[in-house]
């Protein structure tokens, strides 16, 4: 009987010394872990200059399109902004809808408005259109140039506003870019 209380507190003596080994093993594997980097957002990022000599093809490529990105929104932003001023019109505004958008326009562009502005003849009764943009296509941009074809949702109304009708129309633009900005060359309707 003497014998089995003891083979019981050498079992439990022997487990409890496992169990401590065990605990000891695993709180040293957690502790010599090698910490988590957590980057802090609040904190701005310091970005190491690069030699271009360094840069690999991919992030050439990269660059690249980024760039090309860029210039597009451009193009995309400065259509639809143009379009929606300059194809909203209203008798009553006096072609405020041109003259707010000559500083978008090219030399050449905005001279050849200014003449339509001086010499257009209102219609007498009301007439009035607003325009929207659908669908901007970049049909063809260059380094200097770009050929856009907008898509456009148009609401004419014709002796009344009330007397609204809605059609889609396309315009095409040219556009050039000069000292870094795109200007607008030319707006045809279709």
């Amino acid at each position: 009987m003497m014998e089995d209380r003891r083979k019981k507190r050498l079992v439990i003596g022997l487990l409890i010394f496992i169990l401590l080994l065990l605990i000891a093993w695993v709180m040293y594997v957690l502790l010599n872990r090698p910490a988590e980097v957590v980057p802090n957002l609040d904190e701005p990022r310091i970005e190491l200059p690069v030699e271009d000599d360094e840069l690999s093809i991919s992030e050439i490529e990269n660059e690249r399109e980024q760039k090309e990105r860029a210039e597009s929104s451009d193009v995309i932003a400065l259509s639809k902004t143009f379009v929606e001023r300059y194809g909203s019109y209203s008798n009553e505004a006096h072609f405020a809808n041109m003259i707010d958008v000559l500083p978008l326009m090219t030399d050449r562009f905005r001279a050849e408005t200014g003449v339509f502005i001086k010499t257009a003849v209102v219609p007498e009764g009301y007439y009035g259109v607003s325009t929207s943009v659908v669908i901007v296509d970049v049909v063809e941009e260059g380094v200097l140039t770009a050929e856009v074809l907008v898509t456009t949702q148009r609401e004419e109304s014709i002796d009344s506003p009330r007397n609204t009708t809605v059609k889609f129309q396309e315009i095409s633009l040219t556009m050039i870019k000069e000292s870094g900005s795109w200007y607008i060359d030319s707006a045809n309707w279709q």
